[in-house]
C-alpha cells in the first residue's frame, strides 16, 4: 500500500474534502486529511449526510470536525495528534471503519501540539511513543502509520526509527527537518537515505516541496534516496495538479477543479480563501488576490473565477445547507449562561473585512431587520488577551480566540455569530418586520 506511491502530506486546514479529492483526480495515491485531535473526534456525533453523499463528524458544538466521500475511502489516510494509547484506540474505533488507514502525527512542532504533549513533543518519549503506536496495531484493522521529523542527534532519529518499526506500523513517514527547521531550509535528504538502509518497512520521504515541480522531480527523489514513496505539502498546495502524470495542469484549470470541489461539498468560507491564497499563480497580482479574499459572499469568488452560475445551479438545489439542519436539530431554547462559539480563525479571516462592511455592522443589520433588540458587546481581558462577549435578549454568547485587542475580539464574536447561526454576511435593510416560518427556522436556536 505505501510503495512506489505519491502522496498528499496532511495539512491544517487545507487538507479538506474538497483539496483531498482534487489531489485525487490529478493523480495522487494517496492522501492524508488534516490532523485531528483525538479527543475532539471521541467527542463528535457521526452524521451521514445524503445532501452531499458524505459522512460527517460533527463536534459538540455544530462544527465540522472530519468529513470523507465514498470516493476517497479506500485512499484517505485519518491523521490524528494524541499523547494517550487509550484515547488513541478509542479515536481509531471509531473512525476506522471510513478511511483507508490511521495516522500518528508526532511532527507538528505547533505550541498547540506540544503544549498538548503531541505532535513534536512526542519525539523526545520514545516509550510514550511504543505504547501509542503498540496499542493501535494490535487492534487496527486498517493500516497504522507514524509521521515523524528528525532529531538534532542521527543515532537517537535512528533508534526512534526502529523502536516505531518494533510496534508493527506498516509504514513510516518522515519530514526531513527538526521542530525547529524552517521550511526554507533545505530538506535533509542524507539522513533519511539512513534510515531508509536501517529499516524492512516502507519509508514515505516529506519535505522535499523545494525541490519538487512535477512528477518527474517526485520519481527522481525516490530514485536518489532509495525510499518507497514520496509525500507532498507545500508543492501540492501551489498547484495540486503537481501529482500528474503527464505534468501540472495550467493553474486556471486546476483552481476551477478544486472550486467546483469546493462547491459539491460546501467548503467553509475562510478555508476557500486560505487554500486558494496560496495556488501559485491563481491571480494576476497581490492586489487582485487581495480583491477577491476580501469578499464576504462565497459567490463572488466563485464569480471571479467564472463559476457563478455552477455555484447557483448547485445551491439552488440546496433550500437548506446539511449543517443548517443538524443546528435546528440541537435544542432550541438555551440557558442564560454562556454559549460558547467556535469559530477557525485564520490570521487574515478578520482582515478580510477591511474596506467593506464589518461583521458587527452585519449582524447589527440582521438583528434589527429581523426584529431582535439591540444588542450588547462587550470584553474581558486576562494578560492582554481579549475575550468577546455578545448578548442578544437573554441569550450571552462568547467566542474562543486569542485576540490582542478589544476590536478584533467585538468582530470575531459577531463573525463567529454570523457563520455558527447561517446569516448570510451582506447588508441587511433595517426596519422592523415581521419574522416568517422560515427565518424562524434558521433562527430557533438563538431564541
Amino acid at each position: 500500500m505505501f510503495n512506489g506511491k505519491f502522496i498528499l502530506a496532511p495539512m491544517v486546514r487545507v487538507g479538506r474534502l474538497p483539496f483531498r479529492l482534487t489531489c485525487l483526480q490529478y493523480g495522487a495515491d494517496l492522501v492524508y486529511a488534516e490532523e485531528v485531535i483525538a479527543q475532539r473526534l471521541l467527542k463528535s456525533t457521526k452524521i451521514i449526510n445524503e445532501t452531499l453523499g458524505t459522512v460527517d463528524f460533527y463536534d459538540e458544538d455544530g462544527g465540522i470536525c472530519f468529513r470523507t466521500s465514498e470516493i476517497e475511502s479506500k485512499k484517505v489516510i485519518f491523521q490524528m495528534g494524541v499523547s494517550d494509547p487509550q484515547v488513541a484506540v478509542d479515536a481509531a474505533k471509531k473512525i476506522e471503519p471510513y478511511v483507508a488507514g490511521i495516522d500518528v502525527n508526532m511532527g507538528c512542532p505547533k505550541d498547540y501540539s506540544i503544549k498538548g504533549n503531541m505532535g513534536a513533543a512526542l519525539l523526545t518519549q520514545p516509550e510514550l511513543v511504543k505504547q501509542i503506536l503498540s496499542s493501535l496495531t494490535a487492534v487496527c484493522t486498517k493500516p497504522v502509520t507514524c509521521k515523524i521529523r528528525i532529531l538534532d542527534n542521527e543515532e537517537e532519529t535512528l533508534a526512534l526509527c526502529k523502536l516505531i518499526e518494533s510496534t508493527g506500523v506498516a509504514a513510516l513517514s518522515v519530514h526531513g527537518r527538526t521542530r525547529y527547521t524552517r521550511s526554507s531550509q533545505p530538506c535533509n535528504y542524507e539522513i533519511i537515505q539512513k534510515i531508509k538502509e536501517s529499516l524492512t518497512i516502507p519509508v514515505i520521504l516529506n519535505g522535499a516541496s523545494l525541490d519538487i515541480k512535477n512528477r518527474s522531480d517526485m520519481k527522481e527523489m525516490i530514485k536518489k534516496t532509495g525510499v518507497n514513496s514520496i509525500m507532498v505539502a507545500r508543492a501540492a498546495w501551489q498547484n495540486p495538479s503537481v501529482f500528474r502524470e503527464s505534468g501540472p495542469a495550467p493553474i486556471k484549470e486546476a483552481v476551477s477543479t478544486f472550486l467546483k470541489l469546493c462547491i459539491d461539498f460546501e467548503c467553509p468560507l475562510h478555508i476557500l480563501k486560505y487554500t486558494i491564497g496560496k495556488f501559485r499563480g491563481a491571480f494576476k497580482d497581490y492586489e487582485s488576490s487581495l480583491e477577491v479574499t476580501r469578499h464576504i459572499e462565497p459567490r463572488l469568488i466563485y464569480k471571479h473565477f467564472g463559476l457563478a452560475d455552477y455555484y447557483d445551479e448547485v445551491t439552488k438545489k440546496r433550500p437548506q445547507t446539511f449543517q443548517e439542519t443538524y443546528q435546528m436539530s440541537k435544542p432550541q431554547k438555551l440557558d442564560n449562561s454562556c454559549k460558547v462559539l467556535k469559530e477557525e480563525f485564520t490570521p487574515t479571516i478578520l482582515q478580510s473585512f477591511r474596506s467593506s462592511i464589518a461583521p458587527r455592522q452585519i449582524l447589527n443589520q440582521w438583528l434589527e431587520a429581523n426584529g431582535f433588540s439591540k444588542p450588547h458587546y462587550y470584553t474581558t481581558c486576562d494578560g492582554r488577551i481579549f475575550t468577546g462577549f455578545l448578548k442578544i435578549d437573554n441569550d450571552t454568547f462568547m467566542v474562543e480566540g486569542n485576540f490582542k485587542n478589544k476590536r478584533t475580539a467585538i468582530q470575531a464574536v459577531a463573525y463567529a455569530y454570523c457563520t455558527s447561526f447561517h446569516i448570510e454576511l451582506r447588508h441587511y435593510k433595517t426596519g422592523p418586520k415581521s419574522v416568517d416560518n422560515n427565518t424562524q427556522c434558521r433562527i430557533g436556536a438563538t431564541l
